[in-house]
């Protein structure tokens, strides 16, 4: 009943930017759902370990298992980089503003790593584009990048994502270096280089 109340208190146009914004929302899953299960089932793929659709139905079960298993813990890391006061006394068309833009600026530079094949992370487009719209707000509030951030919350955030990579290389390792090896057969053969004749 409390949905629908606030649903009445917003004018016409502030209900069609909100509208806009869950489609938006909604989007930015989609491409990161496309996104992000192609940076994970590359190399099973490219290395023929999996053929193309049981890995991605299998990233797809283990993505959801994630979410359920792991709980909103990362959502709510990611919605604390902005300062508490931030989002309590902001206001609804600046809001609206903000979430657009912070989603456009996601998708944008998803399908542009997507459209040249780099493996980029969606959440990493997301943390940089709720960090620059928080900045771009306190610029416009207070004329000062700095009080739109919450540097605390964006420190552990970094230092996550600087850790987790050589963490997983790490683990990785010790997981083939430990793995029995490999018959000679079922190893890749290198490739044959064409001579090329020099006149």
């Amino acid at each position: 009943m409390e949905l629908l109340e606030i649903f009445n208190t917003l004018g016409t146009g502030q209900l069609f930017l909100l509208l806009v914004a869950l489609v938006i929302a909604f989007g930015f899953e989609v491409i990161n759902g496309f996104h992000d299960t192609a940076n994970a089932v590359a190399t099973v793929i490219y290395t023929k370990s999996m053929k193309p659709t049981p890995a991605v139905i299998w990233s797809g079960l283990w993505n959801f298992i994630g979410v359920h298993a792991g709980g909103i813990g990362v959502a709510f890391s990611i919605v604390h980089l902005l300062p508490v006061d931030l989002l309590v006394n902001i206001k609804t068309g600046r809001g609206l503003a903000m979430v657009l833009s912070l989603l456009g600026a996601a998708i944008i530079w998803n399908f542009a790593t997507w459209y040249r094949g780099l493996p980029a992370s969606s959440s990493h487009s997301l943390i940089g584009s709720i960090m620059g719209v928080g900045m771009m707000n306190a610029l416009m509030e207070h004329g000062s990048m700095a009080r739109g951030i919450n540097w605390h919350k964006a420190t552990e955030v970094g230092i996550a994502l600087l850790l987790s990579p050589a963490i997983g290389h790490r683990r990785g390792g010790f997981a083939v270096c430990s793995s029995a090896p490999a018959p000679a057969s079922a190893l890749p053969t290198a490739p044959t280089t064409a001579r090329r004749e020099w006149g």
